[in-house]
């Protein structure tokens, strides 16, 4: 996935654009896998309650 970035927008070219990329997706990736929609754990992001998954 990260050469597929790096070909459309070049934004992960370096080691810290691909370490923020894949920070991101994983981010969001775990949000579906709790049937939390990725626009509202982004968008929770920018307020003092972050969303963070349930741990057992």
């Amino acid at each position: 996935m990260v050469k597929i970035k790096a070909k459309i927008s070049g934004g992960t070219r370096t080691l810290k654009g691909a370490n923020a990329f894949t920070s991101i997706r994983s981010y969001l990736s775990t949000a579906r896998k709790h049937a939390t929609a990725p626009l509202t754990a982004l968008a929770t992001l920018t307020s003092p309650n972050i969303w963070m998954p349930n741990t057992p």
